[in-house]
């Protein structure tokens, strides 16, 4: 196991890499730590299933999120208004077209390397940091931010994150990450998608919540093939993971999440125009959560805030 390091175009990108198998994860820390890259192999084959462009032109400063980390709030805030333990904030709107409050903070972010190792026959990883003083409009709550990656010597990613309540009150808070993946050599008409559904919660068409549900089980399966989706979904219960199955090319791609209060209790599904991508959102929380609610964590002064994914293909 290794790490390399490189540039891409502004930023330094990291890279855990098995030189055996060819499974690499690459990793741009002064970019919200986001994964930009991951290839993982199974049986022989090896496939990219988390892309982003060559050339850093193209890619820019990531405007679709891809691969992001989203806290102190994924998905959206109507208005960019919340209340919280009596005070009412206003956060920056920085989605003007539906005048929202988009995905957090640390998304864009850049992250300090806090540590890196590699083991022959184990595994390669890196830490990064965030701190946020408070001083972001609207979000007055102080925490340190901490993603840790992890590819192991099986071809297993996994990804710890922790938040610390660095100040004296109370702070609200949810997780998501933003992850578009493929499965290169098919398409998404090949493919069937499983996860712990329970219901799909509709949205208008300011991708808000008007309170609607309608019944919406994948646990047995939902074929992609002529079918498109871009709906949140919440969760059963039981149940840890989604798979994207893809018979045309035998692979199946895992994606783990822990459960439980503070954990992933909601996902976003959305299928991309091209019908190359697939993206699979693990939230902790709900649409416009500070507003409603729903899954909303109130961390409090000193806690940590924690949660787990991890991605492999068998």
């Amino acid at each position: 196991m290794d790490i390399r390091t490189t540039d891409y175009g502004s930023y330094s990108e990291y890279q855990l890499v098995n030189p055996e198998t060819g499974d690499r994860v690459h990793i741009l820390p002064g970019l919200g730590g986001i994964i930009r890259r991951l290839t993982l192999s199974n049986d022989g084959q090896r496939f990219t299933v988390l892309d982003s462009p060559d050339d850093p032109a193209l890619f820019g400063d990531n405007p679709d999120y891809a691969g992001t980390f989203m806290f102190p709030w994924p998905s959206r805030i109507k208005d960019g208004v919340y209340a919280f333990q009596g005070e009412t904030y206003q956060l920056p709107v920085n989605e003007p077209a539906r005048n929202t409050a988009i995905h957090g903070i640390v998304h864009h972010e850049p992250f300090e390397v806090a540590g890196e190792w590699a083991s022959t026959g184990v595994s390669a990883g890196l830490r990064l940091t965030y701190r946020h003083d408070g001083s972001y409009p609207g979000y007055p709550f102080p925490f340190d931010f901490e993603i840790r990656y992890e590819l192991l010597v099986d071809g297993k990613l996994e990804i710890e994150i922790s938040a610390t309540n660095t100040g004296a009150e109370t702070m609200p808070v949810a997780l998501g990450w933003h992850p578009y993946f493929q499965l290169p050599g098919g398409t998404v008409d090949d493919w069937t998608i499983f996860f712990p559904s329970d219901h799909q919660i509709l949205l208008d068409d300011k991708q808000m919540m008007p309170g609607d549900t309608v019944p919406f089980e994948a646990g047995e399966g939902y074929s992609l093939n002529g079918n498109s989706l871009d709906a949140i979904f919440a969760l059963k219960p039981t149940g840890n993971e989604a798979r994207l199955v893809s018979p045309v090319q035998n692979v199946t791609l895992h994606m783990a999440y822990e459960r439980g209060p503070g954990k992933t209790e909601y996902q976003v599904v959305y299928t991309f125009p091209d019908r190359k991508r697939v993206a699979i959102e693990p939230l902790t929380a709900n649409v416009d959560a500070f507003n409603n609610g729903e899954g909303l964590y109130a961390l409090k002064a000193g806690e940590v805030f924690r949660n787990r994914f991890s991605v492999y293909l068998d």
